[in-house]
């Protein structure tokens, strides 16, 4: 029957008559027909389907085909190989992967009680994640991890269909791991990737000289190398991975949250301060009246998210010409959901003390009026040697109570509340600002015309 239903679905599946046509196959098959009718009229089995459904909802199934192997998930309209792999992977002896990596194990730096959790899923063989390897993780390193603040763990991911040798590689991390030189070989092994990413074959010489280099017993390394072991922890890492949705190396999870891409320490440092206070994760829509979403929930058929950085012209030239003409043809007409996020290059630059000024100013009430006189006046502020002085100055112009305004501009917790929108564009893979991402998935950049996003728009509004 199970074969059945499958091989006539397009027969059946959402028909009317759908229970005519479950009887008529019970009776092709031979089954008693008084039997079958009456099981399945009186709905003999409907919690039990019931069960079934709760039971994966609460696993966290959103679709189907949906398996779990071992309590591993894999998801989708996998091919054979995708299961083949999984299989043969337990029964190697391979543990069920979790997300948690032991504060004592190899792959970890840093204080075990450190607030903060940074994990770096990456690839020896990817460009991107050795240039990362060189300009942000000592930066890393040297403001969070040896600060106490945070705990740095490195996750294998090698991207084998682009990086042939990324797993043997990762195999030598883990074998090097295991003669307490995990670090030592990791960092030769980005540091001579132009040497061997080029082989015309798989360098494991190249692996076992860098081992003799760091010292290591060499006849044990080479065993580890050849054997499942190693092969074992990185295919671990990478099921890992995969749960998360991972695709792309180098990814970043900062106490869970993904932040996809390579970034800069001012954009990842930032997510972990905000992480660090404790706060939620920082809504993409705010639901809690947030002056920074405009338009109307109810009719709006698409929404609109705009990371801007109030020290950017390109910022300027949207909020100032473009902006406007999107509320009036858009978001004033109930179209359209208008969500601002502030996006900081860094969270002690001019851009960040002018989304705090904006913030404050939305306390009084006055925050568009705030956003608007910044971008009007962004030329002046920008070149401003006190920046306190100037924005009171704004302040004081739009009537709001100069003491409040003050200290409030002076406050930790507006940093905070502004670095939410950073936080965001992060967890969405934001690069810089301006970005405009659209509730199709789409995306516009700091030079779109006006005409970009009616065409954007209507599109999307006309569906």
């Amino acid at each position: 029957m199970h074969d059945e239903l499958f091989a006539t679905q397009d027969q059946w599946a959402g028909a009317a008559t759908a229970g005519d046509n479950f009887k008529a196959l019970a009776g092709e098959l031979g089954l008693d027909q008084a039997g079958f009718d009456a099981c399945l009229d009186g709905g003999k089995y409907a919690e039990q389907v019931q069960a079934d459904f709760e039971e994966g909802s609460n696993d966290g199934v959103s679709g189907t085909p949906a398996f779990r192997i071992n309590g591993t998930e894999l998801s989708g309209a996998q091919p054979f190989e995708a299961f083949q792999k999984q299989v043969e992977y337990f029964l190697a002896g391979g543990e069920p992967p979790t997300l948690e990596v032991a504060a004592d194990s190899y792959r970890s730096m840093g204080e075990a009680d450190a607030p903060v959790v940074v994990t770096e899923f990456s690839d020896y063989q990817c460009p991107a994640c050795a240039q990362v390897e060189e300009t942000l993780i000592p930066e890393l390193i040297e403001r969070y991890v040896d600060t106490g603040q945070v705990r740095f763990v490195f996750r294998q991911y090698p991207l084998t269909q682009i990086h042939p040798y990324a797993p043997q590689a990762a195999q030598a991390a883990v074998c090097a791991g295991e003669q307490d030189n995990y670090w030592e070989m990791h960092e030769k092994l980005f540091a001579g990737q132009g040497e061997w990413a080029e082989a015309a074959e798989v360098p494991l010489d190249t692996f076992e000289g860098y081992a003799e280099e760091l010292g290591l017993e060499g006849a044990a390394f080479e065993q580890c190398l050849s054997s499942d072991e190693a092969a074992l922890v990185v295919q671990g890492d990478v099921m890992a991975g995969e749960s998360l949705g991972i695709n792309a190396t180098p990814t970043f999870l900062v106490n869970y949250l993904p932040n996809r891409g390579g970034q800069t320490i001012g954009v990842l440092g930032q997510v972990i301060e905000y992480l660090a206070t404790g706060e939620p994760t920082p809504q993409i829509v705010p639901t809690d009246g947030s002056w920074r979403v405009q338009g109307n929930v109810e009719t709006a058929r698409a929404a609109m998210l705009a990371f801007v950085d109030y020290a950017s012209p390109e910022s300027a030239e949207h909020a100032l010409n473009v902006l406007p003409q999107l509320r009036e043809q858009y978001i004033d007409a109930g179209n359209l959901i208008y969500v601002l996020h502030p996006w900081l290059e860094s969270a002690d630059g001019p851009g960040a003390q002018a989304a705090v000024a904006a913030e404050c100013a939305a306390d009084q009430d006055k925050a568009w009026e705030m956003h608007d006189l910044l971008f009007e006046n962004q030329e002046e502020w920008t070149a401003a040697g006190d920046l306190e002085a100037t924005f009171a100055g704004y302040a004081e112009s739009l009537d709001l109570d100069g003491d409040l305004f003050e200290e409030c501009v002076a406050s930790s917790a507006l940093l905070v509340r502004v670095q939410g929108g950073t936080v965001v564009g992060a967890m969405i893979g934001v690069p810089e600002a301006p970005v405009y991402v659209f509730s199709n998935g789409q995306s516009l950049t700091s030079t779109s015309p006006l005409e970009d996003f009616q065409a954007m728009l209507d599109s999307m509004i006309g569906q």
